[in-house]
């Protein structure tokens, strides 16, 4: 098999701890440049990470032939370096939020498929041990047809959404600030940032679709929302209650609580103590506990999964922007009611 050539765009903090080292681990993976629109990061990233090529224009960096390319901007970039990498001949991996809008994520997706690539997004916990084996009871029928769901995350993203630039990614990178706190380039707060994760988990899990919710987010009415609620209906007739908050930065580990609930049994889970737990309709219990129900994130998870199908296997579902442009018209008019307080319906692009 002849060599991968990889590019990665907009490169930062989340690229120096994730993409480019998952893309360097790989013997057959030749990372051919790196941009950045700081050439002091941009420079910094290629001689840390040996890339041969580094420029502060992203279309220079598309112009070295990459088989796969890593988008790693804002959103509000993500368009027009997504469609041009896509048109290029790349497989493409590009960071959440998808899109600041439903419209462009259709876009996005609707290129990938003109251009017969992968496009993936970087939701990254499916791979989480814990998440599988969740995924798989369901997938067995052990839960029968989804009843209701609670799901509730936290994560330690509030000094990020209040304007702090450490987020936690290691290797002393820091993000701008703005990416975080102005929402005409990062799509929004908690809801965009970290309740995308669990929308996209949701469906996944659940192989349900998400077709109304009702939404409240909080402070009410702000730019940046740092905790949000959600009541969902799903087209199966079941409903969910899906919650999402910010913590201060006292844990790395992003915290994860679940219930499903269905006509044959019921699934409980707990990342932050490895714990899963399916028990049946007649009482039996099964327990899932440490490495076989690990909640610790790959970070790297996503990158993997970009590379494989530049290899030729097909692109995981839970990553597919189908998925992520479901998550994005979810994700806007969780916003809407969130402002009107109504219940709105959800229709799929």
């Amino acid at each position: 098999m002849s060599r991968i050539k990889a590019a990665v765009l907009s490169a930062g903090a989340w690229s120096r701890s994730s993409h480019l080292p998952a893309l360097v681990g790989e013997d057959d993976v030749d990372v051919v440049a790196v941009s950045s629109p700081d050439a002091e990061t941009a420079e910094k990233l290629a001689g840390l990470f040996h890339v041969p090529r580094w420029t502060t224009d992203w279309r220079d960096a598309l112009a070295e032939g990459a088989d796969l390319v890593v988008v790693s901007s804002p959103p509000v970039a993500h368009e027009e370096m997504v469609i041009g990498a896509l048109e290029a001949g790349a497989h493409v991996l590009v960071e959440k939020p998808f899109a600041l809008a439903t419209a462009s994520a259709v876009r996005m997706r609707d290129a990938a498929i003109a251009a017969g690539k992968h496009l993936l997004v970087g939701f990254g916990w499916p791979a989480a041990p814990i998440f599988a084996r969740a995924h798989a009871q369901v997938e067995a029928g052990e839960i029968g047809s989804i009843e209701h769901m609670t799901f509730h995350l936290a994560v330690n993203t509030r000094a990020l959404l209040c304007g702090g630039t450490d987020g936690g990614w290691g290797g002393g990178a820091a993000s701008k600030s703005a990416t975080y706190t102005d929402p005409r380039i990062s799509a929004g707060g908690s809801v965009a940032v970290s309740m995308s994760h669990q929308l996209g988990l949701t469906e996944w899990l659940t192989g349900d679709e998400i077709v109304a919710v009702q939404a409240s987010t909080f402070p009410a009415g702000a730019r940046i929302d740092l905790h949000a609620t959600v009541n969902a209906e799903f087209a199966g007739g079941g409903s969910a209650a899906i919650s999402c908050a910010s913590t201060h930065p006292y844990l790395a580990r992003p915290q994860w609580h679940m219930a499903l609930y269905g006509g044959k049994g019921q699934i409980w889970l707990d990342s932050m103590a490895d714990h899963l737990r399916l028990v049946r309709a007649n009482g039996e219990m099964v327990t899932f506990k440490e490495r076989d129900a690990s909640g610790e994130y790959d970070a790297g998870a996503p990158t993997k999964a970009l590379i494989a199908c530049a290899r030729g296997v097909a692109a995981p579902a839970s990553l597919d922007a189908r998925l992520a442009t479901r998550v994005v018209t979810i994700t806007d008019a969780i916003y809407q009611s969130a402002r009107s307080g109504a219940k709105l319906r959800i229709e799929t692009p």
